[in-house]
């Protein structure tokens, strides 16, 4: 299936993919179908797999600019990473630069690697859960020795 997406609440991440030939207002669809699923978190991170996508030629962008400016950048948290490759066409990949600016706490990528470590990192910089047990850690012995400094 050239575009889908995948919620894992226990990985903390959501996952969408395209590849080959996709129409924008195909991703647009794919995105409400993202934002009514009952399992969507707006908190969890989203690695967007845009490697090997490659928009129709005459494609128009309305639908999705619509889509990306208005309920997705309202319905999203969390950090974003777009990975898109080198051999997309310069208008396109200008357009979902522009799209991924658009979006509060979304960065755009040509290395997947790069962009899961980007990701992490600021998910697990952020994350409530994740740094509550740290300071627990440093301060076990309950007497606040290893709090902040004032």
């Amino acid at each position: 299936m050239p575009l889908d997406y995948h919620i894992s609440p226990n990985e903390g991440l959501i996952t969408i993919n395209g590849e080959g030939h996709v129409r924008a207002d195909d991703l647009a669809r794919l995105g409400h179908s993202l934002l009514g699923d009952q399992n969507y978190d707006p908190h969890l991170p989203q690695l967007v797999d845009f490697r090997g996508l490659r928009p129709a030629e005459e494609d128009r962008l309305d639908e999705l600019r619509a889509f990306v400016l208005g309920p997705y950048r309202d319905r999203v948290a969390a950090s974003v990473a777009v990975v898109i490759d080198d051999h997309l066409e310069h208008r396109h990949g200008a357009e979902i630069f522009l799209l991924t600016c658009a979006v509060h706490q979304a960065e755009l990528f040509s290395d997947y690697d790069q962009a899961l470590k980007w990701l992490m990192r600021r998910a697990f910089a952020t994350h409530p859960v994740v740094d509550r047990p740290l300071r627990e850690q440093q301060d076990a012995r309950g007497d606040d020795t290893h709090g902040a400094p004032e």
